[in-house]
């Protein structure tokens, strides 16, 4: 959803913006779950063994997207980046009752991307919302995404990275630190 949003606006400082914060917030969210995956680096006592990725995703594009989807007023864009950190809020809490992730995790995931979304919306110029047509195909393909792929095996990936990188046969896991 986001992608088709970002992909329609015109090139701007606002969109590469976006696309740094989403990168970034991508690679140490990887980062730090090969570094606990590969060589066991974690925080024991809080239970940290990476940034839970749903949570810092979705809080670094939901209140990007809330924030595009709105007026063009200050309380407008206030509002629609609101919105969409509280789905992120909901996201990321979805982790906790999974046993996906610990609190901190989540936390974690959700303070950096929170972090790197309001520095995205904090671009000189935001742009103007976008179309109508824009926008139905944007809730479309996040509606159809989940449906038309729910088996991604992003998680087998990274755990096949983390043992290549480090050389090991298998990963450090929560119960083996």
């Amino acid at each position: 959803m986001t992608a088709i949003l970002l992909i329609s606006l015109p090139r701007s400082a606002f969109k590469w913006r976006a696309l740094a914060a989403i990168a970034f917030t991508a690679a140490l969210t990887l980062a730090s779950k090969l570094a606990y995956m590969g060589w066991g680096l974690g925080i024991a006592g809080i239970d940290f063994t990476g940034f839970s990725g749903h949570a810092a995703m979705s809080s670094a594009i939901y209140p990007v997207a809330g924030t595009l989807l709105t007026g063009t007023t200050r309380p407008a864009r206030i509002a629609g980046f609101a919105a969409g950190a509280i789905l992120a809020l909901l996201i990321g809490w979805s982790r906790i009752p999974l046993h996906a992730h610990s609190l901190s995790e989540v936390v974690a995931g959700l303070v950096l991307g929170i972090a790197a979304a309001a520095w995205t919306v904090r671009a000189k110029e935001l742009p103007e919302r976008p179309s109508h047509w824009i926008l139905t195909a944007a809730l479309v393909a996040g509606l159809a995404l989940p449906i038309a792929a729910p088996h991604l095996r992003t998680h087998e990936v990274v755990v096949e990275l983390a043992k290549w990188l480090s050389g090991r046969s298998e990963v450090m896991q929560r119960h083996s630190s």
